[in-house]
């Protein structure tokens, strides 16, 4: 094994600023400042924005590229406060809802150790997340809070709606956390399409933009101006890398954990080591506990957010010491650790991990004084050499940051489409529901989209991607007579709800097939939940791969289909995909949800079994949703990982079926029904009332999805018993406390009065609730 050192990075606390500078500060910040960094000295990438650059006496935008464990978190906190004093809202963008919900713990409590020199300020955390805030991204900004925690796709909705217009102008400042994610195809436009519809307001207000691993950081410096700059290299405390070449007769898991050994000698270290994939995260923990006899856990998407946050809690009080994570943990969660190893840097399908990717990773060591200690692995096979990656990470040699709408850097496509037209038809389409009745013209929409990152190369693509979004397969958009463009119905509610333009086509020209074939319409009202469910995962990209087809399964799918009795069946399944190859028809199906171009369906049995996958996939949903447990299910269709994947899956499905939801009303298709399907007043009623049902069936199946559980039954019989009242009822902390009591059928819980659910924990109110419905239920 060769040993490349990686240099170190960054300075002691002793080292970094004097706290004589401090005394610089304004008067009025010194009590903020003083709060903030707990008395210690600043560190110098703060001191560079507090003192060089006086960001407090500045209204001018910032882009601080520092790196990760530097201080930048500081600087957004103050720029923050600053919008509060001036009587501002103050928002922070976060990439994810965990560390959205992590930032507002944070900020809540700094908040009321500042009191006396801040006005009593309201914190509100809005995502859209339904299952967790009971809230979509179609809903209004929220009346309360001066400070807001958001996702960025929960912003972008909150700015696509003109009606939130007096909220969006009350804002002074807007810090993005890791602003790096521009970049990114998938979260980078929605990031890049609301800066720029900010910089394209009267008076934008402040931003700040904190990033660790941004290539030529100047680029955004220069998007925004006047902007300043804030670089800085040093970090504290002090990081050391360093990259291991093995030799092919090495292996990698035996040096680690002798490695891994030789770290946990220290009592006071903790390591944390990064791999490829969950499989990989939890062979490798395995690996550790055994050969090693040291606590270890696997950290990875997989695991239910009480998981994840159970070893979180865990790792950060010092009880497990070795955590093996996937990239989930690289992007800002705070867990540091001393030590941090990279096990593999080539990712089968994505290539060789790049700079800004390592240098994230790297970045999670070292803890609160301690100095951080990162070692890279490579194997002999890996793209890397040693010597490369070492430079590399030395000289932090970033690749330039470029917009996710430039088409020289990314190539997506939507359903349907053979070009790139759809990545800039989702911006126009953004910026088409700002604007409200009024339509927006050629020389309206340049001059939004010339204040994006793009710039000219996504002001090219308007007149594309307007043909693309007005075509009358997708009936997103129209031109007027005045030749403003608008959204129609059907694409403004898809935009504002922040569904994929695909999505929204492909439901839209499905319902209206429907209407079209049918002219008594037997089929919407055979429309049922399972319907919805079946769309939703062909139309995701984000349905989870369950297992693969086989004739077996198709027959335990038919099976199941015919056996509901008493249960609603799914229309799309019955008329257009069950049958044996030859005599499905799921080929129309996948044509009306305008999924034809998609190579990997061209031919009919890649149709056939992909229809089958998918009724898997809204069988799967639907009897979870129902409180089938987790291991019957695994055991009945021969899938495994159902218990982590089922969260993140459940979260997906909220937000597609809210969307969903706000599609079916009779607005969305009258144009359709009275122009080419010919409907008089009797159908146009008929629909109305037949869209009303299926509307209600997505708000349902939402609360279905919600409250998964084996009791999650109980619960909405409990709360449907007392609807008609405003007395508070049995909610999921009290089905959690009978479910981890060891209860999990209704019989179960039957067998108890209430002294002995109260003594489970329920309160009483609750647990006579629970008992007034038992006693209906058993009449």
């Amino acid at each position: 094994m060769k040993r490349f050192s990686a240099g170190t990075t960054g300075a002691a606390t002793s080292s970094v600023l004097s706290k004589q500078k401090v005394v610089r500060i304004p008067r009025e910040w010194k009590p903020i400042v003083d709060a903030c960094t707990k008395g210690r000295p600043l560190r110098p990438v703060q001191g560079k924005a507090l003192l060089q650059f006086r960001m407090l006496d500045s209204r001018r935008h910032m882009v601080v590229c520092a790196p990760t464990n530097s201080g930048k978190s500081l600087i957004g906190h103050l720029a923050l406060f600053e919008a509060l004093l001036a009587g501002k809202r103050a928002v922070l963008l976060e990439p994810l809802r965990s560390l959205a919900q992590e930032k507002a713990d944070e900020l809540t409590e700094l908040l009321l150790t500042l009191s006396a020199s801040l006005r009593k300020v309201n914190l509100c955390l809005t995502t859209g997340d339904y299952r967790l805030e009971n809230s979509t991204f179609h809903d209004p900004a929220p009346d309360r809070g001066e400070m807001v925690i958001a996702t960025p796709e929960r912003f972008e909705a909150i700015l696509r709606n003109p009606a939130n217009q007096a909220w969006v102008d009350s804002i002074g400042c807007v810090v993005v956390d890791e602003a790096h994610l521009i970049g990114s195809p998938r979260r980078g436009p929605t990031l890049e399409l609301l800066i720029a519809t900010l910089l394209s307001s009267k008076l934008p207000p402040r931003l700040i933009l904190l990033t660790a691993t941004a290539g030529q950081p100047e680029r955004l410096s220069e998007w925004l101006k006047p902007c300043d700059l804030v670089q800085e290299n040093c970090r504290t405390p002090p990081l050391c890398t360093d990259v291991w070449s093995l030799e092919e007769a090495e292996d990698i898991d035996t040096v680690l954990s002798q490695s891994i050994s030789e770290t946990l000698s220290d009592p006071c270290a903790s390591v944390l080591i990064f791999v490829y994939k969950r499989a990989s995260a939890n062979a490798l923990a395995a690996f550790v506990r055994k050969s090693l006899s040291i606590p270890a856990d696997a950290y990875h998407s997989g695991l239910t957010a009480e998981q994840r946050g159970e070893i979180r809690h865990r790792f950060s009080d010092g009880r497990l010491r070795c955590v093996v994570t996937t990239s989930a943990l690289a992007m800002g969660v705070n867990l540091p650790a001393t030590h941090v190893f990279v096990r593999d840097t080539t990712f089968f399908g994505h290539g060789a991990l790049g700079t800004d990717e390592i240098l994230q990773m790297v970045g999670r060591a070292g803890r609160g004084d301690r100095d951080g200690h990162a070692v890279v692995m490579l194997r002999a096979s890996d793209t890397w050499t040693g010597l490369e990656l070492a430079n590399a990470l030395r000289t932090q040699d970033l690749p330039p940051l470029r917009s996710a709408f430039d088409p020289a850097f990314t190539k997506r496509t939507f359903p349907g489409q053979e070009d790139d037209s759809g990545v800039a038809a989702q911006a126009i389409a953004s910026c088409l529901s700002r604007c409200g009745d009024k339509g927006l013209s050629l020389a309206d929409l340049n001059l939004i989209l010339a204040n994006s990152l793009a710039g000219p190369a996504l002001t090219r693509r308007i007149e594309p991607a307007l043909r693309w979004l007005e075509d009358p397969a997708r009936v997103l958009a129209y031109c007027a007579e005045d030749q403003n463009h608008h959204l129609t119905v059907l694409g403004l509610r898809g935009v504002r709800s922040v569904l994929p333009l695909g999505y929204v086509s492909g439901l839209g020209q499905l319902v209206r097939d429907l209407m079209w074939l049918d002219p008594t319409d037997r089929m919407l009202s055979q429309w049922s939940a399972l319907d919805h469910l079946l769309v939703m995962t062909l139309l995701s990209d984000r349905s989870p791969g369950l297992r693969r087809f086989s004739s077996k399964l198709a027959e335990q799918i038919d099976g199941w289909h015919e056996s509901r009795i008493h249960l609603d069946k799914s229309l799309l399944f019955r008329e257009w995909i069950h049958g044996a190859e030859g005599s499905s028809r799921s080929d129309e199906l996948f044509g009306s949800l305008g999924l034809c171009s998609n190579h990997r369906d061209k031919m009919a049995s890649s149709h056939h079994k992909n229809s089958y996958l998918a009724m898997l996939g809204a069988i799967l949903l639907d009897e979870r949703s129902r409180g089938v447990p987790v291991v019957d299910l695994e055991r009945r269709w021969g899938i495994t990982g159902l218990e982590g994947m089922q969260e993140s899956w459940r979260d997906t499905a909220l937000w597609l079926l809210a969307g969903q939801a706000q599609i079916f009303e009779l607005r969305t298709f009258y144009h359709h029904l009275v122009e080419h399907c010919e409907a008089d007043r009797e159908r146009v009623q008929r629909v109305k009332k037949q869209l009303r049902i299926i509307r209600h069936q997505t708000f349902d199946l939402m609360e279905r999805i919600k409250y998964c559980s084996a009791l999650g039954p109980l619960m909405r019989g409990v709360r449907g018993m007392l609807s008609s009242s405003s007395t508070q009822s049995v909610g999921p902390g009290t089905i959690k406390r009978l479910e981890e009591a060891g209860l999990h059928t209704f019989a179960d819980v039957a067998a108890l009065d209430v002294e002995a659910m109260v003594g489970l924990g329920v309160q009483r109110r609750y647990a006579k609730q629970i008992r007034a419905y038992v006693r209906r239920r058993l009449r």
